[in-house]
């Protein structure tokens, strides 16, 4: 027998001896008493945590639910509140102060849900001021009162999952008590707030009749999780002199159908009859929280003491599996100690850098793969097997990043040679669509021209666009300032149905001319995506302000907007890290802007409009602009209108907005005047700079007729080919000068 097989059998033989004992014992304590006595002392201890702040949450609603009925009485008229209003107020901050107390020290979801919801009370010092100052309003103070305390009162602390089935009951018995006693006090409040102005405020009347269903409602359940004991003080509570008055003078407002008189119900006895009976059902809760957490606390201890015991049972099998396991370790630890050190270096370093030298590919010779693991000779045959496999992962791993560079390099150089090849001929289109437009003065003739200019427009974007997605820079620089308005003209003119796009508000500022190419483009990219998922018959809105940050230009289309998954997929696209390699070419686009985003510095994301659809916020950082256009020469010369399309067609005119106070309107294409529509682009811009503003609005664009722009175009196109004229005359007199001159 051999070494391998030696050390095979010897390692099995150690390792079934453990395994052996290791289910028997192990897998039977560990795997049953130890998740059963973890997960219940965890329960328990947390089930006690929460009983606890349950009840101290329930003293801070009792007191919000006695400061509401007087605010609210003494707001709708009942002035001899104003005495009992701030003892009840200190005994509201007083409440919360022990809720804080409890709060303190916890991390669990339990305590983050109740300190995200005592927020709300931010706002109690305005309603507290309204009332004094005799500017509060009956409604907005219930309802505040009302809102908080049922957020509160509504905190899902985790006691109805609890495993104990009484301790469930006593909770659920205690939130049902809960839901009558605020319906009780919502009874007490929407009537104060009333009875001074002899009715019902509003449609109060028909609130009061719901709440009292609901009261009755939840009395009716209690029944069903109390205990016969917890049943008997709750009716011990509701059969009081004080609880009798209080349905006495409820079925007088019942059916007083909306009309409420202070001799009938008179405010001080209401209340005095209502607060004993709330207090009455405090005093029930109040019991019924310290049952729950007496409950809780027995099954903490008991679960304490039985994860103790199993604790020393596991520390005394794990005693005797160690002089057992000592020997296979001292057998197996050194070799693979010696496997996981390589498998560290291979996976950190090794691995690594030879994908990273094999995707460089700049070299041009081969990369070689990492070297094979040494095994120790003491090592075993598992140990050589895992050896071998984690070999033959290692290249498999190398060989797959060889043929993904390779086919990553391909389509790249495939994408840059396809994009020069398509911009090259539709540079050449473009210039000879200019000479004809030049040479036709046929209006008719003209328009389906600058229509063809347009497509072999969108053209080269789309050509530009392989070129961004390959790496390659822009193929049309500009260096000097360009205007904010211009730039997103220029955007226009190379989308498909621009009369859709409406300018809205646009503040003056000038982009650096390095990016403007860049920004332009990528503007319209996401004015291409806005107009393609938006109804046909709505309007894309552009909106452009300066913000702290630098200049904000926000994108709004009226849409069915996207999913909050879609939305969060889109902005991982539109920030630049994500490969278009690997998602469907419907989401070129988004891959595009990401690009040239990500090359310029640009924040790009999409969020939810105000109203409806989407709204594409870019942010343009204030290293990118410029407070005013430069007056020297551009560094290179200026490329011709054909081949940068930087300013807009004439034909191609985006529909002007009317400004504030002005008579011009937005029309429609037959020249019919548009209804103003209350568009979100300016609550869409406003949630990303909030900040105030002195920068007036630009102004607005001047309107023109078709008429007017069709005798703009004539008269220009007149007056070039004048100048074109006068310019061959003067070329041929000059022609026939030197050549008389030569004989």
């Amino acid at each position: 027998m051999d070494v391998t097989t030696k050390a095979t059998t010897s390692i099995r033989a150690r390792l079934l001896r453990i395994l052996v004992l290791a289910l028997a014992v192990l897998l039977a304590l560990l795997g049953i008493a130890a998740t059963e006595q973890i997960s219940a002392y965890r329960n328990a201890s947390a089930t006690a945590d929460n009983a606890r702040l349950e009840i101290t949450l329930q003293g801070l609603v009792h007191e919000l639910q006695k400061e509401r009925g007087l605010t609210t009485g003494y707001v709708g008229g009942v002035r001899q509140f104003s005495a009992k209003l701030p003892a009840q107020r200190k005994a509201t901050d007083a409440a919360r102060q022990q809720l804080d107390v409890a709060l303190k020290g916890r991390e669990d979801s339990a305590a983050g849900s109740v300190r995200e919801s005592l927020g709300r009370l931010d706002g109690l010092a305005g309603i507290r001021k309204d009332a004094d100052d005799g500017t509060g309003v009956v409604k907005d103070t219930f309802d505040y009162f009302t809102t908080t305390i049922t957020v509160l009162d509504r905190l899902d602390l985790g006691l109805g999952d609890v495993h104990d089935g009484t301790l469930r009951d006593a909770y659920q018995a205690l939130q049902v008590l809960g839901n009558a006693k605020e319906f009780t006090g919502e009874e007490r409040a929407i009537v104060l707030g009333s009875v001074r102005a002899g009715k019902f405020r509003g449609d109060d009347y028909g609130r009061f009749m719901e709440i009292r269903a609901g009261r009755l409602a939840a009395l009716d359940a209690f029944p069903r999780s109390a205990t016969a004991v917890q049943e008997r003080r709750l009716n011990t509570a509701l059969t009081t002199p004080d609880a009798e008055r209080t349905l006495a003078y409820e079925s007088k407002a019942v059916h007083g159908t909306g009309k409420l008189k202070s001799s009938v119900i008179p405010p001080m006895a209401w209340w005095d009859a209502t607060t004993s009976t709330i207090n009455g059902m405090r005093g029930v809760q109040i019991s019924l929280g310290t049952d729950v957490e007496n409950r809780a606390a027995q099954l903490e201890s008991s679960a304490q003491r039985d994860l103790l015991l199993f604790l020393l049972l596991a520390l005394g099998t794990v005693a005797a599996l160690g002089a057992l396991a000592l020997d296979c370790v001292r057998s197996v630890s050194s070799p693979l100690v010696e496997l996981a050190q390589q498998a560290r270096e291979v996976a950190g370093s090794r691995l690594p850098q030879a994908v990273a030298a094999v995707q460089d590919g700049s070299s041009g010779a081969a990369p070689q793969p990492p070297a094979p693991l040494a095994v120790n000779g003491r090592a075993g045959a598992e140990v050589r097997e895992v050896a071998e496999a984690f070999d033959r992962v290692q290249r498999s791993a190398f060989d797959l990043a060889t043929e993904q560079a390779v086919l990553r390099r391909n389509a790249t150089d495939s994408l840059v040679s396809l994009g020069r090849r398509n911009q090259n001929l539709v540079r050449r289109q473009i210039s000879f669509i200019n000479k004809l437009e030049h040479e036709d003065a046929d209006p008719a003739t003209l328009a389906n021209l600058f229509e063809l200019d347009h497509l072999a427009t969108r053209m080269r974007r789309n050509a530009e666009s392989l070129l961004v997605l390959a790496g390659e820079s822009s193929p049309r620089p500009w260096s000097t300032p360009l205007a904010v308005n211009d730039v997103l003209r220029a955007a226009l003119s190379e989308v498909e149905e621009y009369r859709r796009v409406t300018l809205r508000r646009i503040e003056p500022a000038f982009v650096t001319g390095s990016v403007v190419v860049e920004i332009a483009h990528l503007l319209a990219e996401l004015v291409e995506n806005a107009l393609s998922f938006s109804p046909p018959d709505s309007d894309v809105e552009i909106e452009g302000r300066r913000t702290s940050a630098g200049y904000l230009v926000a994108i709004v289309d009226h849409g069915f907007g996207m999913d909050n998954q879609a939305l969060a997929e889109a902005n991982v696209r539109l920030s630049g890290t994500a490969s278009f390699m690997a998602e469907p070419t419907r989401f070129l686009g988004h891959f595009v802007v990401g690009a040239l985003a990500r090359k310029c510095g640009i924040e790009v994301r999409l969020g939810e409009a105000p109203a409806a659809g989407v709204v594409a916020r870019v942010l343009i950082p204030a290293a990118l602009l410029t407070e005013k256009a430069v007056e020297a020469k551009p560094s290179v010369p200026a490329p011709r209108k054909a081949e940068t399309d930087m300013e807009p067609k004439p034909e191609p005119a985006v529909a002007p907005v009317a400004a504030k106070g002005g008579s011009s309107a937005a029309r429609t294409r037959n020249g019919l005047v548009k209804r103003p529509q209350r568009s979100g682009i300016a609550a869409a811009v406003s949630e990303t700079d909030r900040t105030d503003r002195t920068t007036p609005a630009a102004p607005p664009n001047p309107e023109r007729t078709p008429e007017q722009v069709s005798g703009m175009l004539s008269t220009l196109r007149s007056a070039h080919m004048r100048g074109g004229i006068s310019v061959e005359k003067e070329k041929q007199q000059n022609a026939e000068t030197n050549e008389g001159a030569a004989k």
